[in-house]
């Protein structure tokens, strides 16, 4: 492997470069090896991997990170070998999992330390790039790509001229043919603190900036995902904070007395539902073989009728699946809550499909208790209209929530939250093979990916232990709750012109504001793609060869223009930039399952090395 090195300018050796070698791109390698004997032989290839990071694992995944953050994705779900069930052109490539290569006991019995999984990611692109085909000369930059500059040919087209590819490390340019942008998430720009005060985020949780909040001060936190979570643990246990079980089982924490007080609020103002255990009995219901109603076929039906449109065709369809299965496992795992036979329920089910108000109707007759129906509303939203008297009677309501939550997904009954799960899951396959494919119009994948946050939201929480540590350290204080709809504001100028705090508040507690000189933006900020934050797509947008998707009405989509499946972008004069590929960030695949981001992955490398 050659570090750094630039290919020759005048080589007519094809050269592929690949900017942004964490997992995305690190699988688009493996496939482009995987297919280089079949169809480029023998001929010599030039493959450039352009990252600041370690390849394989990336920013998000890179091993010199603390063991206090964990995946949240159980380490057997994930894997990064194309096994035998993906239906794609070039050859598998067997191998294991996360937790069949760490081969080591897993947190809360299932979930592996980010770092870890970085180690996965790392020895997979070092074993794939290992075993490459001789012909195949691999450049590894350490840097990070701040420009792609067409170079000056007599092409009548832009994919006809080859491309500079610009450094932030003072190394001379190289030349690619075809490129790929898989930088992952690349955020949005920081919005600077006013003088006086400190603002850290947003984005993943950074250890060091966390270092620096002084012992027992106020910080507002805003947002209650993941990064959350993560932030969580660096500021409690990472600062000598432990838990210890009381004798009627529930969970305690023990400060250190080093931890901040956090006030933390969001839009919906409670914290994501955990996965359910996979370890607490009994066992749930097997998941049905397939889905019944949203198929991928039946979707394709619907979308491929003139004027098809993803809210009026498809959602009805994905809300009518996961009800099925939620009463489905209710009926199998809790017979005593029904008053019907599973077998009439459903086939009056399948008969109601289409008509909302009398499947409600059917679930009222069958299921007596209100609480035992699926409320997607009540889910999503539990603190809608809610308004509370002080702060602790907010506070109370969402411990006895995050309680009631808690053992919805780790109880003797998890079946029922674990089908609902199980049910999103596949959904999200079919939505996303949807949106992939290019069967989804473009001005509809904006609309489809809003419609299905309520799947992010149920199902991509964090492992249990996590959510019964955060009940712990609110229980202790350690935590507070702003509420929903968090807003938060910079209070006036002091007498010398610095600011004075920050303040927090919510309507569901008027009159209650929370005062810091810190704000934690603990969330991932959605990409501004008007200005971008990552260098490379800034400079692509200042020219007009990068744009945002917009819709039928005008406005963006939050997708940028692509050609389709194929996902070349495409410019602001409508002009199709064939030598350029944006596979945007994507999920672990999970093995077995055929998973699109393999298949798409296999077609991306593919296109990099067919003859058009």
């Amino acid at each position: 492997m050659n570090s750094g090195q630039s290919n020759n300018p005048v080589s007519p050796t094809r050269s592929l470069c690949v900017i942004g070698c964490g997992p995305r791109g690190a699988s688009i390698v493996e496939r482009i090896l995987a297919n280089v004997p079949a169809l480029y032989g023998d001929r010599p290839l030039d493959l450039h991997l352009v990252d600041p990071y370690p390849p394989g694992a990336g920013r998000t995944w890179r091993t010199d990170q603390p063991g206090l953050l964990w995946m949240n994705s159980a380490a057997e779900h994930v894997t990064m070998y194309p096994d035998e069930s993906v239906t794609c052109a070039g050859p598998p490539r067997p191998g294991p999992t996360t937790a069949g290569w760490l081969d080591a006991p897993l947190h809360d019995g299932a979930y592996a330390a980010r770092r870890d999984q970085g180690r996965y990611l790392r020895h997979f692109f070092e074993a794939v790039t290992r075993d490459r085909p001789a012909s195949v000369r691999l450049f590894l930059h350490r840097a990070r790509a701040v420009d792609l500059r067409r170079t000056d040919t007599d092409g009548n087209s832009p994919s006809s001229r080859r491309q500079q590819v610009i450094l932030d490390s003072g190394q001379p340019p190289f030349l690619a043919d075809r490129v790929v942008l898989a930088q992952g998430h690349t955020g949005a720009r920081a919005e600077p603190a006013p003088s006086g005060l400190t603002r850290i985020g947003p984005g993943p949780a950074d250890p060091d900036a966390l270092e620096r909040i002084p012992p027992g001060a106020p910080v507002l936190v805003r947002g209650l995902g993941l990064v959350f979570i993560d932030c969580l643990a660096l500021l409690t246990e990472g600062r000598g904070g432990r838990y210890e079980r009381t004798p009627d089982g529930r969970l305690r924490y023990l400060p250190s007395g080093r931890e901040p007080r956090l006030y933390a609020g969001s839009r919906r103002g409670v914290p994501l539902p955990p996965k359910p255990s996979p370890t607490a009995p009994p066992s749930p219901a097997p998941a049905p073989p397939s889905l019944r109603f949203a198929t991928l076929d039946a979707c394709r039906v619907l979308l491929a009728r003139p004027g098809a449109s993803f809210t009026r065709d498809i959602w009805p369809l994905v809300l009518a699946e996961l009800a099925w299965c939620h009463y489905r496992a209710l009926f199998t795992e809790q017979p005593d809550r029904t008053r019907m036979t599973w077998d009439d329920f459903d086939a009056q089910y399948a008969l109601l499909l289409t008509d909302a108000e009398r499947l409600a109707k059917l679930a009222r007759e069958a299921v007596p208790d209100p609480a035992d129906r699926l409320d997607l509303e009540r889910l999503t939203a539990p603190l809608d209209g809610l308004t509370f008297t002080d702060a602790d009677a907010l506070q109370c309501h969402l411990h006895a929530d995050l309680a009631s939550v808690l053992r919805s997904r780790t109880g003797a009954a998890r079946g029922v939250a674990a089908a609902l799960v199980d049910a999103l899951a596949r959904l999200g396959t079919v939505i996303e093979e949807l949106w992939r494919s290019g069967v989804l119009p473009p001005d509809q994948v904006g609309e489809a990916l809003a419609k299905f946050t309520l799947g992010t939201y149920l199902s991509s929480g964090p492992p249990p232990l996590r959510a019964e540590q955060l009940l712990a350290l609110a229980e202790a204080g350690v935590v507070t709750f702003v509420g929903p709809d968090m807003r938060v504001e910079v209070a006036e100028a002091g007498p010398t012109g610095e600011s004075v705090a920050f303040r927090a508040s919510s309507p569901a507690l008027p009159g209650t504001v929370h005062e810091a000189a810190i704000l934690l933006d603990a969330r991932l900020a959605a990409p501004d793609l008007t200005q971008p934050a990552d260098p490379l797509l800034r400079a692509l947008s200042s020219r007009g060869e990068l744009v945002p998707e917009r819709g039928a009405d005008g406005t963006h989509t939050g997708q940028l223009h692509l050609s389709g499946a194929d996902l070349h972008p495409v410019d602001a004069q409508g002009v199709e930039h064939t030598d350029r590929v944006i596979a945007g960030p994507a999920q672990f695949p999970r093995p077995g399952t055929n998973a699109v981001y393999f298949r798409q992955n296999d077609a991306i490398a593919r296109s990099l090395l067919g003859d058009a």
